[in-house]
């Protein structure tokens, strides 16, 4: 199978894979997004569980068409089936399609061949993958990521499973070992899936993209009760950020009008309160998660406790307004 495959795909939808192809770090050596292996890996990864679902569709369909006379069962099926890929057409913007070409690779092969001589039934190579394509893009970006690293996320997850650790090679060529696996969890925003991790001495967050590889060990997962505590924490404020012993004092925040609003506007990485009193907001999430969210409130939100967040903050806009102003000294 050497030659290219040609795809016929909405801009959406191409626009999509574009993007998880850079955002889930499938590249080429020189860095650069591996738009190629990426399609491949997709399709490997992916063409059993879409398979599965048309599967499941068509018993659907025909336990519909079981009023109609045996005669036109199955001619009648067909032609159900091919206005539901017709539909999956129309869904993805037929009028804004664009032609994208894939190489099949040696990796590929197998799923590729299958796909050709078992899956396909009534309807073009080019179809099937687009509708494949387009059932993959509509899922949130968190199930995506676990479909292009499934081998890693389901040896990660046997890993917690088995109670046991694991070795992992990360994407930069770093080899973490002795790693006892806590969780693979998505950020609230549904963006990226994070893998925590003890490591014998500390608590360690990584995205899932950023593991090359992971090998399964026979030692036993051991992660004491503090740590596995702080994980907890974690996961409920925003799995991206990790939580530090020192992360041990509730955090109140000073919000005026202007600030509550911006608080319910800007939703990203935003830390759920625990408590609201009047003005007073206080969170019970890591400083960092805090002072990232918080930094683009300025005057409109105040780190009343604990103080040293509250310096940190004050410094952070002080030395900001010193660069500012030997910049645009004299000016009004």
């Amino acid at each position: 199978m050497d030659e290219k495959i040609k795809i016929s795909l909405s801009k959406n939808t191409l626009d999509v894979l574009k993007k998880d192809c850079a955002d889930f770090k499938i590249v080429k050596e020189n860095g650069q997004p591996n738009m190629n292996a990426f399609i491949n890996t997709l399709i490997v990864n992916f063409f059993e569980a879409f398979s599965a679902s048309e599967e499941s569709l068509h018993e659907d369909i025909k336990r519909a068409l079981a009023v109609v006379p045996e005669y036109y069962r199955e001619k009648v099926f067909h032609d159900v089936v091919k206005v539901f890929a017709k539909k999956s057409e129309y869904t993805d913007g037929k009028k804004d399609s664009t032609t994208f070409s894939f190489k099949p690779t040696k990796v590929s092969e197998k799923a590729l061949l299958y796909v050709e001589h078992v899956l396909l039934q009534s309807e073009s190579l080019s179809s099937f993958y687009r509708r494949m394509f387009l059932s993959y893009a509509q899922k949130n970006k968190t199930e995506r990521e676990k479909i292009i690293h499934k081998e890693n996320f389901e040896l990660l997850q046997k890993a917690i499973t088995r109670g046991v650790q694991v070795c992992v090679q990360l994407q930069s060529g770093v080899v973490m070992n002795n790693l006892s696996v806590y969780s693979i969890s998505p950020a609230k925003d549904e963006l990226f899936n994070y893998v925590l991790v003890y490591d014998n001495k500390h608590n360690v967050t990584m995205r899932l993209a950023s593991v090359k590889t992971v090998s399964l060990l026979p030692a036993s997962s051991n992660i004491p009760e503090e740590n596995k505590s702080l994980f907890e924490r974690q996961i409920a404020c925003a799995a991206q950020y990790p939580m530090y012993n020192t992360d041990n004092e509730p955090i109140q925040v000073q919000l005026t009008e202007k600030g509550k609003k911006l608080f319910e506007k800007i939703y990203l990485y935003r830390p759920t309160p625990v408590r609201i009193e009047g003005d007073i907001y206080t969170f019970d999430c890591s400083a960092n998660q805090l002072l990232y969210y918080f930094e683009r409130f300025g005057e409109s939100a105040l780190i009343l406790s604990p103080k040293k967040l509250g310096i940190f903050m004050r410094n952070y806009y002080y030395f900001a307004l010193k660069k500012y102003k030997t910049i645009y000294k004299g000016n009004n």
